[in-house]
């Protein structure tokens, strides 16, 4: 299943802030896709040197990736900021953004220390590699804060981000809740999408997005998709000279082409074959008003 892509609106306010607290403290913010793609980075600051020799050089980004994900999903499961140490030793902060129950996103801040002491299983497998101690240069020339001072970081941060969503800073393009699993059903009509396999391409949960889907559509998520392949058969059956039921069945997913008539006569009250039939019909008058006699 293929992700979609949802275009996000950053308003200039919204930059501006982030800008400002990433230069007032010197610290990295970004806002990230609920995939965890980085749409929006202050300042456009890079990653700081540590993190950068710890993603390559030791080569532990997907380490790097995995504590990230696992806080990014502890923070949207409470509704909270989130505060930790990455497994290199970095304190970063995550709040997440969330508009009418969806979650937008996640704006992270962080890559500063609270002490002087670089984790040593990493220090000593830079050593072991490379025979120098770089890696601990490098995290001592991050920005430091006593720990007493990083709650107050973190409340500044989760009332700047606050508002930020408050103010509707940054939002979706034409947002509906569940408008990007209606584009990838219509995308791809040949493919039955179980709750669990909308939840995923939601981030949510399967009994949230259950929920969402008929209280927005009014329908069941399968009620919805039967209807969709149904409205989409009768189109092929117009649109197809000399098709089959069977071909069209399978075009929209179904192995079965008895049990897309089933269907298909539950629904419309009568056989795919009459209605493909009256396709045909329909279009034989058309064509003979197109056709033209020489002499």
């Amino acid at each position: 299943m293929k992700n979609i892509e949802i275009r996000f609106i950053f308003q200039k306010e919204a930059t501006s802030l982030l800008d400002s607290f990433s230069r007032l403290l010197d610290i990295r913010t970004s806002f990230l896709a609920p995939d965890g793609r980085e749409l929006f980075v202050g300042r456009r600051q890079e990653f700081c040197t540590f993190c950068k020799l710890i993603r390559s050089k030791l080569d532990l980004e997907e380490q790097c990736l995995a504590c990230d994900r696992k806080n990014w999903k502890a923070a949207e499961r409470t509704g909270k900021p989130v505060i930790y140490k990455c497994h290199g030793g970095m304190m970063d902060g995550c709040v997440p953004v969330t508009v009418h129950g969806q979650t937008l996103g996640y704006i992270m801040m962080g890559q500063f220390r609270t002490s002087d002491v670089c984790v040593r299983s990493a220090r000593a497998k830079w050593k072991k590699l490379f025979g120098d101690d770089a890696l601990n240069t490098a995290f001592l020339s991050a920005p430091l804060f006593p720990p007493a001072k990083v709650k107050d970081i973190l409340a500044m941060f989760t009332a700047l981000t606050e508002f930020i969503v408050r103010q509707h800073l940054i939002g979706l393009e034409g947002f509906n809740p569940i408008q990007p699993l209606l584009t990838y059903m219509e995308q791809h009509p040949s493919e039955l999408l179980s709750v669990g396999d909308a939840a995923r391409l939601l981030h949510r949960s399967a009994s949230s997005v259950a929920h969402l889907f008929k209280k927005v559509a009014g329908k069941s998520l399968l009620q919805h998709q039967i209807a969709l392949k149904l409205d989409l058969a009768d189109k092929l059956f117009a649109k197809r000279a000399g098709t089959t039921v069977s071909a069209v069945a399978a075009d929209l997913g179904f192995s079965d082409p008895y049990y897309f008539s089933r269907l298909y006569k539950k629904h419309r009250g009568h056989p795919p074959s009459r209605a493909m039939k009256s396709s045909v019909s329909r279009r034989v008058p058309a064509m003979r008003g197109r056709v033209r006699t020489t002499e």
